[in-house]
């Protein structure tokens, strides 16, 4: 069944090179953690026999009803649930599916997410700050952060942005939420604005929606989630296609790769091995992969994407 690869100015990042490497069987059983749009899964999707399967699950209810109007006519190949993929083992479980062959995370956020959720994500327009992928998870960012203190918020920039000012921004922040005055997006961009001046404050301004972004979502706790339970969805052979957009993310996959491929991993100052581990993936990817020119050319949202694989052995 053919299906549109991608939706209206939706461009899934390195969709070559995740066919390439996470395809290893036509008939196999795959999982798209990471729906988005339906870019990825569409072309999964053409990459499968008719036996393949796919399972796609996406926690942006938003983002879901657009990757159904993109994927188009039904197709008896692919089921869509609705949550997190740190929800995989019980969703897989729910489907009575076995092992899979492959499984993608794509962990950038669609442009539709950043711009038309009308959640808050992008400093370029003034809207209530919420930041939830899912609306049903957890609290609004402008509910929560009048209960956090100066030091709290000043964590969150310097922790999940990164940021150099962390510590200043932290206190405006802070005051601006204690007065009632940081309710929407754009209240929060003027805050920034208010200590950043220049060029410098639009890569300012990412790092500080990325890190409250992050923290509400806690993104980073659930990707550690998922890698723990990767082994245990994977067949042997399967490989996991892995896809982040910030270091702190590629970090976390980097290291869980790197620390999964061996067997022993006690303190080197050991002289005989106690913990008992054993190797459960080998690194496919021994450099991260990076976009091509010309996908940076046709997609600048690209930039920053990084793709690393391991095979569950």
């Amino acid at each position: 069944m053919a299906h549109t690869a991608a939706g209206p100015g939706h461009l899934p990042v390195m969709q070559r090179e995740v066919i390439e490497w996470l395809i290893t069987d036509r008939d196999g059983l795959y999982l798209d953690g990471t729906l988005g749009l339906g870019g990825h899964a569409a072309a999964i999707l053409e990459a499968l026999s008719e036996k393949g399967r796919l399972l796609a699950i996406e926690l942006d209810e938003t983002a879901l009803a657009l990757a159904k109007e993109n994927l188009g006519v039904e197709d008896p190949r692919l089921s869509v649930k609705h949550g997190s993929y740190t929800q995989a083992p019980e969703l897989i479980r729910e489907m009575g599916t076995q092992l899979y062959t492959g499984v993608l995370l794509d962990l950038g956020i669609s442009s539709h997410t950043l711009e038309g959720s009308g959640k808050g994500f992008s400093y370029r327009f003034d809207e209530p700050l919420d930041m939830r992928f899912d609306a049903g998870r957890g609290a609004a960012l402008y509910d929560v952060l009048p209960r956090l203190n100066e030091g709290q918020i000043t964590a969150i920039l310097r922790d999940y942005g990164e940021e150099r000012q962390a510590r200043r921004l932290g206190r405006l922040i802070h005051n601006a939420s204690k007065d009632g005055n940081l309710a929407t997006s754009g209240d929060l961009a003027g805050v920034v604005r208010s200590l950043v001046k220049g060029p410098a404050v639009t890569k300012v301004m990412a790092r500080v929606f990325q890190a409250f972004r992050i923290y509400i979502n806690d993104e980073l706790s659930a990707l550690e989630q998922f890698l723990d339970q990767l082994a245990a969805i994977l067949q042997t052979g399967g490989r996991a296609v892995i896809i982040t957009f910030h270091s702190l993310e590629d970090r976390l996959v980097k290291q869980f790769f790197k620390r999964e491929s061996q067997d022993c991993i006690c303190p080197p100052r050991l002289p005989v091995c106690q913990c008992g581990h054993r190797a459960a993936f080998r690194v496919m990817t021994r450099k991260p992969l990076l976009p091509s020119a010309d996908e940076l050319a046709a997609n600048v949202r690209s930039r920053s994407a990084k793709m690393r694989v391991a095979e569950r052995i």
